[in-house]
């Protein structure tokens, strides 16, 4: 048994020492600086003021209708020509993926997708800078996630300044999607994408990409529990010395194996459980019955634009509407306004309700609609709003703005019987979070596992920063006595193979 184990750490460790190396620096690296990413309050520094005359503007669903089209999001905002435009997200049926389409607000002409020069102007207007150049691009390193397929075509315009600034400009929503600077771009090349195994060229198959990870991630894990498994034996059952070896490399090897063996093997295994392979975990979205439920039947907006951003003015005569967003919950459509820093919410489809201005949407209407979630006969054991994170909703950097806009507070948490917790938010109108015990065993077993995402040391960051880095230090010390030892082991053979071919060569019998 011990042979065989040796046998496998031994040309596993061979065969993965370099990888596990790089994972570890550059696990360092996205540590500190994370994949690109155009948040909600850069994209709405880049917006124009939403300036709509008393005749303006159709409706989304007047808008669509004149364009023949059928949607699933609407959201109102000025063009850089300073003209209103819907941006619709069409729905493509099941023959063809959704995707973004501009009309005019005034007449629901549909928009031809932006050229080289118009990308331009929208960059320039966005960032406040001259743009220099645009490339038309279907996907690159930075844009490769499906995520942007509905926004594709891009172009990509690089913009004047010392930061090297490139922003991603949609020619189908006619909108900047992404922006990454020199220093950003340079860091994740040593960091996310190599340690997400992310080139474009694989990345573009998500299926695929999913299979090489995992494929590499199974023999990782082999590889740490042969080795923990190895250093458990020689610490506790050896009777005669706790390191049997004389040599530098393999004595260090085994030293900082036994060390830092069980952080290696919760690393990669966490790292496979990222992947949720195989499905072994459920999804955390709305399953296809209950987003059916959040949204409620289809019903039109009666409410013209204009008329909601005055009735938000009338309350404040100082705001800075930005864009509006059309939005059904339960069969109510509402008008989210978007500001720089604040939201208002005008119910659409009643016009006696719309000089009423709401800050999110009315907490009966979240907490009713949570307790019919899942159907009259499955109701919540607890329907609550609350104002402090929890064990699986909580924020890596709380009171920052990346924690408002992904894990925002307060919400609605509905809990059921079967472990199943639910989160709305009502400032978006979203479910945000879905979790059900196997997504609680994911919690633990990838973030909590993987980034030490665990409360005492969400509280405590500096600690964590310090375990993160020096148990990724002990990684790194582990991985290059790996990498000797693998290169010595491999040398003599290389060697004695470079021997008998010339042997041959001469002639000279083996």
């Amino acid at each position: 048994m011990k042979r065989a184990l040796i046998f496998v750490h031994k040309w596993l460790g061979i065969s993965l020492a370099l990888l596990f190396l790089m994972w570890f620096i550059t696990g360092i690296v996205l540590y500190y600086v994370p994949f690109p990413n155009l948040s909600q309050a850069e994209r709405r520094a880049g917006l124009q003021p939403l300036a709509l005359d008393a005749g303006c503007c159709l409706s989304a669903e007047a808008a669509a209708g004149r364009a023949g089209l059928r949607f699933t999001e609407a959201r109102l905002g000025m063009a850089d020509s300073g003209e209103p435009v819907w941006r619709l997200l069409v729905d493509g049926g099941s023959a063809k993926a959704a995707r973004w389409q501009v009309l005019d607000a005034r007449s629901g002409a549909a928009k031809a997708p932006l050229g080289a020069r118009q990308a331009m102007k929208v960059a320039e207007c966005f960032s406040g800078r001259r743009a220099l150049e645009a490339e038309a691009l279907a996907r690159d390193q930075w844009t490769v996630p499906q995520a942007f397929d509905p926004y594709r075509p891009l172009f990509k315009v690089s913009l004047e300044g010392d930061d090297g600034l490139e922003l991603y400009v949609s020619s189908a929503a006619a909108e900047v999607v992404r922006d990454t600077r020199r220093s950003e771009r340079f860091w994740n090349w040593i960091g996310a994408v190599p340690h997400w195994i992310y080139p474009t060229v694989l990345r573009q198959f998500p299926q695929a990409w999913n299979q090489v990870v995992v494929w590499l991630s199974i023999p990782g894990v082999v590889l740490a529990a042969t080795g923990l498994a190895l250093g458990i034996w020689q610490l506790f059952l050896n009777r005669t010395r706790w390191i049997p070896y004389r040599k530098f490399w393999m004595r260090w090897h085994h030293i900082a194996g036994l060390v830092a063996a069980v952080f290696t093997l919760t690393w990669i295994f966490s790292g496979l459980m990222s992947m949720n392979p195989y499905g072994v975990f459920s999804p955390r979205g709305l399953s296809a019955a209950e987003r059916e439920r959040w949204l409620g039947p289809v019903r039109d907006a009666v409410l013209a634009p204009p008329l909601a951003l005055a009735a938000v003015r009338a309350g404040e005569a100082d705001a800075q509407p930005l864009e509006l967003e059309r939005i059904r919950v339960d069969g109510q459509v509402w008008y989210r306004i978007q500001g720089v820093e604040r939201r208002w919410w005008v119910r659409a489809d009643d016009a006696r309700a719309a000089s009423t201005v709401h800050a999110a949407l009315p907490d009966p209407l979240v907490s009713d609609l949570l307790r019919q979630l899942r159907g009259a006969d499955r109701p919540p054991s607890r329907v609550e709003r609350i104002d402090r994170y929890d064990d699986v909703y909580y924020a890596k950097n709380p009171g920052s703005a990346e924690a408002s806009e992904a894990r925002p507070l307060p919400v609605w948490r509905a809990h059921w019987s079967d472990g199943t917790d639910l989160y709305a938010d009502p400032a978006s109108g979203k479910v945000l979070l879905r979790v059900d015990p196997s997504g609680r065993w994911q919690r633990f077993m990838y973030q909590g596992l993987h980034s030490l995402d665990f409360e005492p040391l969400r509280e405590r960051p500096r600690l964590r920063e310090a375990l993160v880095l020096s148990l990724s230090a002990l990684g790194i010390a582990l991985c290059i006595t790996s990498c000797v030892i693998g290169w010595r082991a491999l040398l003599p053979r290389a060697a004695a193979r470079r021997k008998a071919a010339h042997r041959r060569s001469e002639g000279v019998p083996l």
